[in-house]
C-alpha cells in the first residue's frame, strides 16, 4: 500500500507540474497575442499603452527639442505617454536600426533626418535600407540652405561667383558642414552640371566653423542653413546669392532661389520627420500622421518652433515616402561618385 501510494504521489505531481506548465504556455500565447492585438486589428484602438519616440541623436539638439515639442502634443491628442529617447551613434545608424529590430505595432517610432536616412547607408553597410526597412509617417520641418560669400569679395551674384570660379581653376573653394553629409552632397550635384567650374570642397567640424572661416576670407563660398548665415547677412559681414528653396523666403525677399536662376537641386534643406517599422499598419500610420499634422497646426507649437529657428514643412505619409525615395536615389548616386 505504502508503495502505491508513493506512486500515486508521485503520478500526481507530475499532472500538476504538467498542468502548471500547460497554463503557462496559454498564458503566453495570450499575452503574445494581446501585445500584437493592436497590429492584428489594423490599429482600431491604438495607442493602448505609452509609447517610445527615438530620435537617433543625443539629447539637447534640434531633434531632441522637435521630439520633445511633438511628443507633448501627441500625449494630449493620443492619451498616452511619449517617452522621447535618445540612441545615438555610428552617424544615427544605431536609432535607424534600433527602429528596424522594433515590432510593427507603433509604439516605437523615430524622428530621423535626411543624414541617418539618405546618407548614412548610401555610404556605408549600415543595417537597413530607409525605403526597405521603414514606413515614412511625416515630415515636419525643413531648414533651407543658402551660398554665401564674403561681402568684401565683390561678388554680387550665383553667377559672378560661378564665373569666377571658371576664370580663376584650383582658386575657388566652398565650405560646408562637413565631407559627405547633405549641404557637401548638394553642391557637389550642383558643380557637377557644370562641367567648366572648379570650386574645391572644404570641410569644416560645423556649420559655424564654415562661416567662421568665410568671415576671414579663408574660402570664397559657404554652404550653410540660412539661420547660421542670416545674421551676418543682416549686417553686412555675408552676402547670400541664392537659397534652395523653390520661393523666396520671407525673410530674404530680394536673394534668388537656385530654381529661378535655372538650377535643379537634389535636395533643399536639411529635413526631419517620423518614421515607423515597415510593416505597421496603415490605419496607426495614418493616426500618427493626422496628430502630427494637428501639433504642426497648433498655433503654440508653431510659435515653438519659430523661436527655436525651426521652420516647419509639413508632408504627410504619402508625399514623405516619395521624397524619401526620391532622395535616397539621388543621393546614393552623389556619394558613390565622391566615394
Amino acid at each position: 500500500m505504502k508503495t502505491g501510494g508513493n506512486k500515486m504521489i508521485k503520478n500526481s505531481k507530475r499532472f500538476t507540474v504538467l498542468f502548471l506548465a500547460l497554463v503557462l504556455v496559454i498564458l503566453t500565447a495570450c499575452n503574445n497575442d494581446a501585445s500584437d492585438e493592436s497590429a492584428s486589428s489594423g490599429g482600431a484602438d491604438y495607442p493602448k499603452r505609452p509609447i517610445s519616440l527615438m530620435i537617433p541623436y543625443g539629447p539637447g539638439g534640434s531633434a531632441d527639442v522637435q521630439a520633445r515639442l511633438i511628443g507633448q502634443s501627441l500625449q494630449t491628442q493620443l492619451g498616452q505617454t511619449v517617452n522621447v529617447i535618445s540612441k545615438p551613434g555610428g552617424a544615427g545608424a544605431t536609432g535607424m536600426n534600433a527602429l528596424k529590430a522594433s515590432k510593427p505595432d507603433g509604439y516605437t517610432i523615430i524622428l530621423t533626418a535626411v543624414g541617418p536616412s539618405t546618407l548614412t547607408p548610401n555610404a556605408n553597410n549600415v543595417g537597413f535600407n530607409v525605403v526597405e526597412d521603414f514606413y515614412p509617417i511625416a515630415q515636419i520641418s525643413e531648414a533651407p540652405y543658402g551660398i554665401a560669400v564674403n561681402s568684401d569679395s565683390g561678388i554680387e551674384s550665383l553667377d559672378e561667383l560661378l564665373n569666377f570660379a571658371k576664370e580663376n581653376p584650383g582658386k575657388a573653394t566652398f565650405g560646408t558642414t562637413g565631407a559627405g553629409l547633405h549641404q557637401h552632397v548638394v553642391t557637389t550635384d550642383f558643380l557637377n552640371q557644370l562641367p567648366d567650374v572648379d570650386m574645391e570642397h572644404v570641410p569644416f567640424d560645423g556649420g559655424a566653423e564654415a562661416v567662421s572661416a568665410l568671415l576671414g576670407n579663408h574660402i570664397t563660398a559657404a554652404v550653410n542653413t540660412i539661420s547660421e548665415i542670416i545674421p551676418h547677412a543682416e549686417n553686412n559681414a555675408l552676402k547670400i546669392l541664392a537659397v534652395t528653396t523653390d520661393e523666396r523666403l520671407e525673410s530674404l525677399p530680394d536673394v534668388p532661389t537656385f530654381k529661378e536662376l535655372g538650377y535643379e537641386l537634389i535636395g533643399q534643406g536639411a529635413w526631419f520627420g517620423f518614421m515607423a517599422p515597415k510593416d505597421t499598419p496603415k490605419e496607426i500610420v495614418d493616426t500618427l500622421d493626422g496628430a502630427i499634422k494637428n501639433a504642426l497646426d497648433d498655433d503654440k507649437v508653431k510659435e515653438q518652433f519659430e523661436n527655436a529657428g525651426l521652420p516647419i514643412k509639413y508632408l504627410n505619409a504619402a508625399e514623405f515616402k516619395e521624397k524619401v525615395q526620391v532622395e535616397n536615389e539621388k543621393n546614393g548616386k552623389v556619394i558613390q561618385s565622391l566615394n
